[in-house]
């Protein structure tokens, strides 16, 4: 495992018991499930076996002969076991699921692993680009943590730093390193990773809360953005913050169209392209962060994609 690199037990989630506890649609769905099965099994079972009980008694007390009386303890034993059966079976599958489950999150983890391996190599064909992801992810969930998220989903904001830019994998080489401006065609090909991420990593069902913030992370407060050009509200809080780091982070290292910036100008930039480009409230817990916090008054309200080129 590469140094700084996380795996789910580093977020609390090592086995299927505590990362369902991160996942509030699988613990529902888990723990109804256990109780539902038992219950919808064991309680008509039980109703039979009392009212068969209760017949035997009452041939009991009528006939007070041996036959009955009998008949009515053989009744009560075979009930008892059948319990005692059904009750071990819902168990043992109990226990048989508790495996299952075990075994999917331990191979999502494994893929999830493979995923970040990828993304190193990612970042390692561009000197301009590696890191970028750690770092990202480090400051999302600072971002997350800021405005006030729950501390699940701050973790898992870090997680979703980290794998955002897998997409890239279908980038060429000499996209990643062109110094010169990109054209129509060769923009139209980086403006596709993020839904090539989004398909890459749909098929891990515990990382569905966070596909939202990967897919629409260049996605712009007034529209103009990519891939879907949703806007406002309609943009997840996930991909809003994902945005603001992702951007910072660009803007302070060097790229091949420039130099980086330094955080102040970054920061003022930031400012500027918001609240049309980006969230003035991420915006602002990310000043917060920086102790820059002087720098963010009057946001622009005339933001385009053209004025902020640097910031797409």
């Amino acid at each position: 495992m590469n140094k700084g690199i996380k795996t789910l037990a580093d977020f609390g989630l090592p086995m299927p018991a505590s990362l369902i506890r991160g996942f509030p649609r699988a613990k529902e769905k888990f723990e109804t499930g256990r109780v539902m099965n038992s219950r919808n099994v064991l309680r008509p079972v039980l109703v039979s076996l009392s009212a068969v009980a209760v017949v035997a008694c009452a041939m009991t007390i009528n006939g007070w002969n041996t036959t009955s009386l009998l008949l009515g303890l053989l009744i009560t034993v075979i009930a008892g076991w059948m319990v005692y059966q059904i009750h071990w079976a819902i168990a043992h599958l109990h226990k048989k699921s508790e495996s299952v489950e075990k075994a999917s999150f331990e191979a999502e983890n494994h893929y999830i692993d493979v995923i970040r391996r990828i993304i190193h190599y990612i970042e390692a064909r561009s000197e301009y680009s590696q890191g970028h992801s750690k770092r990202v992810a480090e400051l999302s969930e600072k971002i997350a943590r800021q405005i006030g998220l729950e501390e699940a989903r701050c973790q898992l904001m870090n997680l979703a730093g980290q794998i955002h830019d897998v997409g890239m994998l279908a980038v060429s080489d000499h996209l990643l390193v062109t110094r010169g401006k990109l054209g129509a065609n060769e923009f139209r090909t980086i403006k596709k990773h993020p839904s090539i991420a989004h398909e890459l990593l749909s098929p891990l069902k515990t990382l569905e809360s966070i596909l939202p913030a990967v897919k629409h992370h260049h996605e712009r407060m007034n529209g103009t953005g990519y891939p879907d050009g949703i806007s406002g509200e309609d943009i997840p809080i996930e991909a809003r913050i994902l945005a603001v780091a992702d951007t910072y982070e660009a803007m302070t290292h060097d790229r091949p169209q420039r130099t980086a910036m330094t955080s102040i100008d970054a920061m003022m930039e930031l400012n500027r392209c918001a609240p049309a480009g980006y969230d003035p409230g991420c915006v602002e817990a990310l000043a917060d962060i920086l102790n820059m916090k002087d720098l963010i008054k009057n946001p622009s309200e005339n933001y385009s994609s053209e004025e902020c080129k640097v910031c797409c």
